[in-house]
């Protein structure tokens, strides 16, 4: 982990590797001007609107990702099958292997064999479809059938990724893990929010105790930050942030910290603290969405606010000064 500096925070560029997610590939060059250096690691969503979609030359990509995959690592966020095609029972019972050795093939051919493939994330929350709550027995064949399909096609060397949201959220989502010959690496949703957060009324110290309040809750929760450091040393393999940033005061139904540069940095000094464990890190950047980090300009939202500050100390901590 690199080293900190004189104010605490860490130096340089080492430690953890650094991706994005932007959802729109045309806005990477400009971002990564901004950052002061290129990505490690860029992140893309398959689409689920049909089978189709699970083949990389369908997929809406604003320019080729041929390019952006030869010079970065790649993570790829898939569920199972689209909602509208099938059942996870009928993905757990192998009727869809086809599919996925397609989805493989698709991924070897455009140059990304060895890419980071997070399947069916958040599988401990109800509104992840295709989800483990009240059936992780059936999620865990299911993710079984997926990663050998995947691994039957010639120059698959893909890292499979078992993703959970932070917190128990609608169950215990160790009860959904698939084992540690089924999995490669360990990852975890984590956003700057909480359904208790601080209310327009407050002032600048109430604003900074919700938020550290906030943070303290991330790390300490049942199965929380430190939990899942521990986890992932025990059973052998790295842990990473696939999902994880600051959140828009507005976001959806549970408030986020808004322009929240406290996050970064407690962020940043948690994962020195946890250096041994801490692979790498991927800020969700959507261009158009609630947790945007960049530069104000590529933001595109008319709905949520950009993160001025907190997009500045994330490219101090992680960029190159």
């Amino acid at each position: 982990m690199r080293s900190a500096g004189s104010d605490g925070q860490p130096d340089g560029t080492d430690g953890p590797k650094v991706g994005v997610y932007l959802g729109n590939e045309e806005a990477l060059d400009p971002w990564e001007s901004w950052f002061g250096r290129p990505v490690d690691y860029y992140s893309f969503d398959v689409p689920t609107s049909g089978w189709d979609k699970y083949l990389v030359e369908n997929m809406p990509f604003e320019v080729p990702i041929e390019p952006i995959a030869s010079d970065r690592d790649v993570a790829v966020t898939v569920k199972m099958f689209p909602p509208d095609a099938t059942t996870l029972n009928a993905v757990a019972a192998g009727e869809h292997a086809e599919r996925h050795r397609e989805f493989a093939r698709s991924l070897i051919t455009h140059g990304m064999s060895g890419a980071t493939v997070r399947i069916n994330h958040e599988m401990n929350g109800q509104w992840s479809y295709g989800g483990a709550v009240g059936r992780p027995e059936v999620f865990i064949q299911g993710w079984k059938q997926v990663v050998e399909a995947m691994n039957d096609i010639d120059g698959a060397a893909f890292e499979y990724m078992w993703a959970p949201h932070i917190g128990r959220v609608d169950m215990n989502p160790t009860d959904a893990y698939p084992g540690d010959e089924w999995v490669d690496q360990i990852g975890l949703t984590v956003y700057d929010k909480n359904q208790q957060y601080f209310p327009s009324e407050c002032d600048d110290a109430c604003v900074r105790e919700r938020r550290e309040e906030t943070w303290r809750h991330l790390v300490n929760q049942e199965f929380g930050l430190d939990y899942w450091a521990e986890f992932a040393r025990d059973h052998g393999k790295p842990l990473a942030f696939p999902e994880y940033g600051v959140a828009a005061r507005n976001w959806d139904y549970q408030a986020g910290g808004g322009d929240n540069p406290m996050f970064f940095r407690r962020f940043a000094k948690w994962m020195e603290a946890n250096d041994d464990v801490v692979a790498w890190h991927n800020v969700w950047s959507f261009v158009a969405g609630p947790h945007f980090i960049g530069p104000t300009r590529l933001h595109v939202s008319d709905q949520y606010e950009p993160h001025p500050d907190a997009s500045q100390t994330f490219r101090e901590l992680f960029g190159v000064r």
